[in-house]
């Protein structure tokens, strides 16, 4: 099991990235609200999605940042040896932010009006939509660092995915999983949009299970028991759901 001086490093890193998120979601309450015109949506959208680009771009660069120096910190606690330089993702590219904004913004806004839904309430659902799409963006940049470093610093054996206190059956279906031992395969990170999910290096396999992974491998191991694939899957959701609603 990992130590608690581990289990604080990880978690006082996840609220800080959630805290980047927020900042990101912040912004874009406060654009659209200000600025996005309902009846003339085409006009006013371009601006805003400058903007939001530039607040997706600034707090990936933080997020990244943020995870680097955890790394660091995380790598001194573990009482690894020697000198390592944190790796720096690449920044967001121009075209992706033009389209992933465009998908869960103006585009959501005109699917909801074509549904019948009023221009009020098209709003509220493309915020919704906009919102978790720049958090995946914001967040992708700590969670690329994180691999970066753990597929690069040979000290480092994999890593592992911690979450919030309620994560949705599939994050908690991935954190069951435990520690992603360093290979080609292991090089990336699944989240969706609103993903609250971090991932955080392991250094040794004596502290490779974080945070309440374990009690979640055993939830598994008790759900899906003499199941696999497309129906361990369903098993696991029946079993999040109902351990939720009750």
């Amino acid at each position: 099991m990992a130590s608690p001086q581990v289990e604080q490093l990880a978690e006082q890193h996840r609220v800080q990235q959630v805290a980047l998120r927020g900042a990101v979601t912040r912004d874009v309450v406060t654009l659209l609200r200000a600025l996005f015109d309902t009846q003339n949506a085409d006009r006013t959208w371009p601006a805003i999605r400058s903007m939001l680009a530039a607040s997706t771009r600034q707090q990936h660069t933080a997020s990244a940042a943020v995870a680097n120096a955890y790394y660091e910190q995380a790598r001194t606690e573990a009482g690894v040896p020697g000198f390592y330089l944190p790796v720096t993702p690449e920044a967001l590219a121009d075209e992706l932010l033009k389209v992933a904004l465009d998908a869960t913004g103006i585009a959501a806004f005109k699917r909801a009006i074509a549904l019948g839904r009023t221009p009020e309430e098209a709003l509220h659902l493309a915020g919704v939509s906009l919102s978790g799409s720049v958090s995946r963006l914001v967040l992708s940049g700590g969670r690329d660092a994180i691999l970066g470093n753990v597929q690069r610093d040979e000290r480092a054996i994999g890593w592992a995915r911690i979450t919030d206190k309620d994560p949705c059956s599939w994050c908690a279906m991935l954190a069951s999983r435990g520690p992603v031992f360093r290979s080609k395969r292991t090089a990336s990170f699944q989240a969706h949009d609103h993903c609250a999910c971090m991932a955080v290096p392991v250094w040794s396999r004596d502290e490779a299970w974080l945070q309440h992974s374990r009690d979640l491998y055993e939830q598994w191991q008790k759900a899906t028991v003499g199941q696999s694939g497309a129906d361990a899957r369903k098993a696991w959701r029946r079993h999040w759901d109902s351990r939720n609603s009750g």
